[in-house]
């Protein structure tokens, strides 16, 4: 390579192809093969010292270049002033080996003969505040771990950490403040404390009508669904972190998998309540958007109202029979004040139902609703009334409902009765047992004989029956429920009308609240499957206070059948085939003034038994007794009491 005449060759040891030679291996410190541990002996004179040990004397340099030898002045560059730096050596080139030393000799060490401190000894050399690189730590004295008895670091184990970690679980923060992480620790256990705390001021503070409101709100139900499933989430964390923080550094397959296990376990005990309360919300706020949509009177203008008057219907689709017929119809008559109902029971097979003057169907059928051809068909009692409007809707009034059979049935009892009716409720009875068996099940008195499960057919001819409902009190399910409010055989119509006010008083009075929010699953189920209504949500609120003031809602019934005495009649009693709407508003009117109603009747009120008493001994006739003066609405408490034979 050519080189420039006024710049000089550079010097040997800048050459890249010079590498640095290695330390001599006869330079190191020999270990004692059988004991395997450094052999104590002192170090050669020219071995650089240790970590923490003294000098004596100045150690001779080590050589800057190539010839150089050990304890040599380095040589100056005369090019750039300072020393050269070494970049190679001949590898024959070996460092002079120091001799033994002498006593007195000015190049021995001070240090004793002996073991050379290791790591771990020059470690605890440190002083408590000296940090890892020998300067103060930075953490003030009160927030230093101690040290471990003996100088050893703490070890973790796992049975403490899932300890700590259980502490989390029943208390957030626990954990991290058993850990010593006093500021994330408080913060946690603060968050959690003013949680719970503002909850149960909420709780305390507002009122029957305030919570009511509260909870049948679809958006509060919609925020508590969330807030819930963040709380979890939330206490979770939580949980995860804290057993992050103490479990142990190293531990074997076995171990870590327990750690895990019983991690997920406490963190299922957090998820499982808060996942359930967070279902049971939002599938309280679809019910309330399946269900109350609302289309009756305002909620703003019902509160208003003295009484709210509400349509109750059985609807029964069997098979044996051309659309749906109402055999149940009842309207529920609610003071707004006193909570008292009435309830006012129309048999299904009241004939030549009328119809306001002016209407379609009045001006059909001017005598009521019937087939001159036909009078006794039971396509034309007020049972058929429903389907008839669908088989005509054009009849049928055009609101307030967009159900035909619902407009034209209600358009004839309002007319019937006098009494403007604010909303309905329709409940398919083919899903009325699954209902029941919802809500647990219902007990009833049955009666002094048993009541047969099916055994009419449609024509009503009688057959075997299937089965038998026992007397005495009794827990029904579902389909023995079904059976004891629609049973027709060995007893009139009357009878089973008697037994579903009963049927309706005991599933009232038994059935909390709590009731139905530990089976709201299923009874959110059937009752968006088989009830339809225009109740808004609004009312909701005040609908349930009022069945919850004064130990729930007290049921008075009066039934417009035979046992109902009109003075119109030759016979004393109010005569199905023929009803007199007059005379049915004057009921109603003084039902609900609380006059006695009009009329004396001739012959005694039947019970729920009676005719069952009588179908049981054909040969018992009933004691003659006095007949009341004046009638008034029957207590359902009263009348569903257990009787004996």
């Amino acid at each position: 390579m050519t080189q420039r005449p006024d710049r000089p060759a550079p010097p040997p040891w800048e050459r890249r192809s010079e590498r640095t030679v290695p330390v001599p291996r006869d330079a190191r410190r020999p270990r004692d093969p059988q004991r395997r541990r450094p052999v104590d002996r002192p170090a050669p004179a020219d071995d650089p010292p240790r970590r923490g040990q003294a000098r004596s004397a100045p150690i001779p340099s080590a050589p800057t270049r190539v010839g150089q030898a050990w304890g040599a002045p380095a040589r100056v560059d005369p090019v750039h002033g300072a020393p050269a730096r070494v970049t190679g050596r001949p590898r024959d080139a070996r460092p002079p080996q120091a001799a033994a030393p002498v006593a007195g000799d000015a190049t021995e060490r001070t240090q004793p003969v002996g073991k050379a401190p290791g790591r771990a000894g020059a470690a605890r050399e440190k002083t408590a505040g000296e940090g890892r690189h020998g300067t103060t730590s930075r953490l003030p004295a009160n927030r230093r771990r101690p040290p471990a008895p003996g100088g050893r670091p703490r070890r973790r184990r796992l049975g403490p950490a899932l300890a700590t970690t259980a502490a989390a679980t029943a208390l957030p923060g626990l954990g991290h403040l058993i850990l010593r992480r006093h500021r994330t620790g408080g913060l946690i256990l603060g968050a959690f404390l003013i949680g719970v705390v503002s909850l149960a001021v909420a709780l305390l503070t507002m009122g029957r009508s305030d919570l009511l409101e509260t909870v049948l709100s679809t958006r509060f139900l919609g925020v508590a669904a969330v807030l819930s499933l963040l709380a979890a989430s939330a206490w979770i964390t939580v949980i995860v972190r804290t057993y992050l923080l103490a479990k142990p550094t190293r531990m074997d397959t076995g171990r870590r998998l327990l750690g895990a296990g019983v991690v997920t376990a406490l963190c299922l005990v957090i998820a499982v309540p808060f996942g359930l309360a967070a279902e049971v919300a939002n599938s309280q706020r679809n019910l309330l958007n399946t269900l109350f949509r609302g289309g009756g009177t305002s909620a703003a203008d019902a509160i208003k109202q003295p009484r709210l008057n509400v349509l109750l219907l059985g609807s029964d689709a069997g098979p044996d029979r051309t659309g749906a017929r109402t055999d149940t119809m009842m309207v529920a008559s609610i003071d707004t004040r006193t909570s008292k109902t009435l309830l006012f029971s129309l048999p299904r097979n009241i004939q030549r139902a009328q119809f306001p003057p002016g209407s379609a169907m009045a001006e059909k059928f001017p005598d009521g609703f019937h087939d001159p051809s036909d009078p006794l068909s039971g396509n034309y009692l007020l049972n058929a009334v429903y389907a008839y409007a669908h088989e005509n809707p054009a009849v049928a009034p055009s609101g307030p409902t967009p159900d035909p059979g619902i407009n034209l049935l209600s358009s004839s009892i309002t007319y019937m009765l006098g009494l403007p009716l604010d909303y309905y409720l329709e409940v398919n009875m083919a899903g009325f047992s699954s209902i029941i068996d919802a809500v647990g099940g219902v007990s009833v008195d049955v009666g002094p004989v048993p009541i047969p499960i099916n055994g009419v057919t449609a024509d009503g001819r009688h057959v075997r029956p299937s089965g038998y409902i026992q007397p005495g009190r009794q827990e029904l399910d579902g389909e023995e429920a079904l059976w004891f409010a629609r049973s027709r055989r060995d007893s009139t119509d009357y009878d089973r009308m008697s037994r579903q006010r009963c049927l309706i008083q005991a599933v009232l009075n038994q059935k909390s609240p709590a009731d139905l929010l530990t089976n709201f699953q299923s009874v959110a189920t059937a009752a968006t499957d088989n009830i339809t209504t225009n109740i808004p949500q609004d009312i909701l609120p005040k609908l349930v206070s009022l069945a919850g003031e004064g130990g729930g809602l007290h049921l008075q019934s009066v039934a417009f059948d035979p046992s109902l005495p009109d003075p119109n009649q030759r016979d004393g009693q109010f005569n199905t085939a023929r009803p007199d709407p007059t005379y049915m508003r004057s009921v109603a009117e003084a039902a609900i003034a609380g006059r006695p109603l009009v009329g004396t009747p001739t012959t005694p009120t039947s019970t729920p038994w009676a005719t069952a008493r009588r179908a049981a001994g054909p040969t018992a006739t009933p004691a003659p007794t006095t007949p009341p003066p004046s009638a008034t609405p029957t207590s359902l408490a009263d009348s569903c009491a257990p009787q004996t034979p």
